[in-house]
C-alpha cells in the first residue's frame, strides 16, 4: 500500500487514541523492551520522524521501520493535497520524506543523540539482539519464524540472567543486613501470612487431576474447573512429573501471597516403583491494578420491586410496617412497588373477594399517613401493580419486562422479596455498587435456617442477626439484583427471547415452550451478554427470613430440580445442628 494512504487511514481511525505510530513491514520482528526504552522519554508534543537513514538517499528506510508522532501526522495531513501531487511512485521512503519536510520542515533524525534509532538486518545465527528496536529482512515465512524463535530464545536468556542477578542481590542484601531477615521462597516473594484469628482457615486442600477435596463444606469432592485443571498440568510440566506418575497434591491459597502447591509423584521404571518425588510451586499474585470507576453517591433514588405470591401476604404486611418505620420515617429515597401475582384460581382484583385485600389496605393506610405528614412531597412512597398469570409463575425476566417501562429512567431498580429485612446499610451498598453503563449488583443473601432447628422452643428474634449458627449465604438464590433501566433494556435486546409487553403474553403450564431456557430464574446472567460487569458477592446486610423451598417437577427442568434439591437441603441448618436435633429425638 502507498505510504500516504497509510497516513490517511491512521489520521481517520487511530490518531486520537495513540501518541506514537510505528510503521513496519510484515516481514520484520520487534524487540518490545528496547522500543519501550526508546519511546518512554518522548513527549506527545514532539515532532518525531525517526528511522534508519538510507546510505544512498538519506531518507528513513521504510524496510527498517519508521516512527512518527501524532503531532507530526496532524501537520502532515494539512498538506496532504500537495504531497499527493508531488509524490514519486517508485520510492515510498522519498515520498514520505518530501511530504514530512514540506509540512513540518523536519527530516529523518534521532530524537536523542545518546540513544539512536537502531534497526538490524536479520542474518541467521549471526544477528545480535541486544540493542536493536527492529529486525528486518526476512525473505520467507520460514525465515520469519526462525527470526521470531531466535528473538524469543534471546529474551528468555536475558530474563533468566536478570532473575539470577536479582536473586543474588537480594541474598547479598539479606546476608549483609543487621536485621534478622528471613529468606522467603522463592527469593523476593511475599512471606506467608500468619493469622492470629481463629476463624481463618490455615489449611491446605488436597487434590488430584480431577477433584479438589474439602473445598466445599457441602461436598467432600468438588470437580476441578478448566482453569484449575490447566494450572495443575502446567505445574506438573514445570516439575517434570508425568501425569501417570502424579499421586496427589495440596493447595493453599494466601490472599497476600498467591497459591502454594505441593505435588507428589512416583517415578516408575520397567514396572518397578522408584522413590517418590516431591515438587513445590508458587503461583504469585500479579501487581494490583486500580480500575477507574465513575463517581457514585448514596443519594440516588431506588425503586424496590417486590413480587408477592398468595403465600407471602403476612410476610409482605410485616415488610410494609418495617419499610414505613426504617425507610419512610428516615426520609430514605426509596420507592416500593408491590407486584401482586394472581393465579387463575383467584382472579379477583380490587373487590371484596381480592385475596390481597388486607395487604393493599395496609399499603394505602401507610401511603396516606405519610403523605399528610409530608405535604411538600407529591410523589408516593409505595404503589402496587396487579399481575394476572395463566397458572405459571412468571420468571424474573418476564416480571422485569412488564415493570421496567413503568419506572423512571434515572432510578436504580432493585429486585427484592417479601422475606427480606429493610436495612438502610443494604440500600446504601446497592447505590455504591450499581453504576450506570458499568456495573450491576447481584448480592448473595444471608438466609435464615429453619426456625425449629436453630431456635427450638424459643421465640425467633424480631431482627435476624448475622451469625453462622443462624443462617448461611445462599449462593443458589438468584432473586436479588440491582441495575439501571437503560442497562437492562440494552442487555434484554441482545437475547432472542421476545420481550413480554402484556400479561396476555405470559406462558401457562400447557404452553411451557415459551419459557426462557437456562436463564429462567438467573436474571443476573442476562447481563453476561452485554458489556456491563456483573458484581456477585456475599452481602451480609441482605438478610432473608426462612422460607420453605418447594421443588416442582412439573415446571422445573432436570438441572433446576437438582439445584432446588441442593438449596432445600442446605436451608434447614448446619449439619451439626441437624445431627444434634436427631440425637435429642432418639434420646
Amino acid at each position: 500500500p502507498d505510504i500516504l494512504d497509510i497516513l490517511k487511514q491512521i489520521s481517520t481511525h487511530h490518531l486520537t487514541q495513540y501518541q506514537l505510530f510505528f510503521i513496519i513491514p510484515s516481514t520484520s520482528a520487534l524487540h518490545g523492551k528496547n522500543i519501550k526504552q526508546f519511546t518512554d522519554p518522548l513527549s506527545p508534543s514532539d515532532l518525531v520522524y525517526a528511522g534508519k537513514k538510507s546510505s544512498l538517499t538519506g531518507t528513513c528506510d521504510l524496510q527498517a521501520g519508521i516512527l512518527l508522532s501524532r503531532e507530526l501526522i496532524k501537520q502532515v495531513m494539512t498538506e496532504m493535497a500537495w504531497c499527493a501531487r508531488n509524490r514519486v511512485s517508485y520510492d515510498q521512503s522519498q515520498n514520505l520524506e518530501k511530504c514530512v519536510f514540506y509540512a513540518t520542515k523536519v527530516k529523518c533524525h534521532d530524537p536523542f543523540d545518546e540513544s539512536p534509532y537502531k534497526a538490524q538486518k536479520y542474518k541467521s545465527s549471526s544477528t545480535p539482539f541486544d540493542s536493536a528496536l527492529l529486525f528486518y529482512g526476512a525473505t520467507s515465512a520460514k525465515t520469519k519464524n526462525t527470526l521470531l524463535h531466535d528473538l524469543n530464545v534471546h529474551n528468555e536468556k536475558v530474563f533468566n540472567n536478570d532473575v539470577k542477578n536479582l536473586d543474588a542481590n537480594i541474598r547479598a542484601f539479606i546476608n549483609s543486613s543487621k536485621y534478622d531477615i528471613v529468606v522467603n521462597w522463592p527469593t523476593g516473594s511475599n512471606p506467608k501470612f500468619k493469622s492470629t484469628d481463629r476463624f481463618d482457615r490455615d489449611v491446605s486442600l488436597s487434590f488430584n487431576q480431577t477433584h479438589l477435596l474439602g473445598d466445599d463444606e457441602y461436598d467432600p469432592a468438588t470437580k476441578l474447573d478448566d482453569n484449575h485443571a490447566k494450572d495443575i498440568q502446567e505445574i506438573l510440566k514445570q516439575c517434570n512429573i508425568q501425569s501417570d506418575d502424579f499421586n496427589s497434591g495440596w493447595k493453599k491459597v494466601d490472599a497476600t501471597r498467591g497459591a502454594d502447591y505441593i505435588l507428589e509423584g512416583n517415578q516408575k521404571s520397567n514396572e518397578k516403583r522408584l522413590a517418590s518425588k516431591e515438587c513445590l510451586a508458587v503461583r504469585e499474585l500479579a501487581n494490583p491494578e486500580i480500575v477507574p470507576m465513575p463517581f457514585v453517591t448514596e443519594s440516588f433514588r431506588i425503586s424496590l420491586i417486590v413480587p408477592v405470591m398468595e403465600k407471602d401476604s403476612q410476610k409482605t404486611m410485616n415488610m410494609l410496617r418495617s419499610f414505613a418505620k426504617n425507610s419512610i420515617e428516615n426520609s430514605e429515597r426509596i420507592f416500593l412497588m408491590l407486584v401482586f401475582i394472581y393465579t387463575p384460581e383467584r382472579p379477583d382484583k380490587n373487590n371484596n373477594n381480592d385475596f390481597f385485600k388486607d395487604v393493599k389496605q395496609l399499603a394505602l393506610q401507610i401511603s396516606k399517613k405519610y403523605k399528610k405528614k409530608d405535604k411538600v412531597k407529591t410523589s408516593s412512597h409505595l404503589l402496587w401493580y396487579s399481575l394476572q398469570t395463566k397458572g405459571l409463575t412468571p420468571s424474573s425476566i418476564e416480571l422485569m419486562d412488564l415493570v421496567t417501562h413503568k419506572l423512571d429512567d434515572k432510578t436504580i431498580i432493585l429486585l427484592g422479596s417479601p422475606d427480606m429485612e429493610i436495612r438502610s446499610d443494604y440500600f446504601n451498598r446497592v447505590r455504591m455498587n450499581t453504576i450506570l453503563g458499568k456495573q450491576v449488583f447481584c448480592p448473595i443473601p444471608f438466609v435464615e435456617y429453619h426456625p425449629a432447628i436453630i431456635y427450638g422452643k424459643k421465640r425467633p428474634t424480631a431482627s435476624l442477626s448475622f451469625n453462622t449458627s443462624l443462617g448461611h449465604f445462599d449462593t443458589l438464590n438468584h432473586h436479588h439484583l440491582s441495575f439501571y433501566k437503560a442497562d437492562y433494556l440494552l442487555a434484554r435486546s441482545l437475547i432472542e427471547f421476545p420481550i413480554v409487553k402484556a400479561e396476555s403474553e405470559l406462558g401457562d403450564k400447557v404452553a411451557s415452550a415459551n419459557k426462557l431456557p437456562a436463564e429462567k430464574e438467573k436474571l443476573c446472567s442476562l447481563f453476561m451478554h452485554s458489556k456491563v460487569h456483573s458484581l456477585t458477592a456475599p452481602e451480609p446486610s441482605l438478610r432473608l427470613r426462612y422460607e420453605e423451598i418447594f421443588c416442582d417437577q412439573e415446571i422445573m427442568s432436570e438441572l433446576q430440580m437438582e439445584s432446588c434439591f441442593v438449596r432445600r437441603m442446605r436451608s434447614f441448618g448446619r449439619r451439626s445442628q441437624i445431627a444434634e436435633m436427631v440425637m435429642n429425638k432418639e434420646q
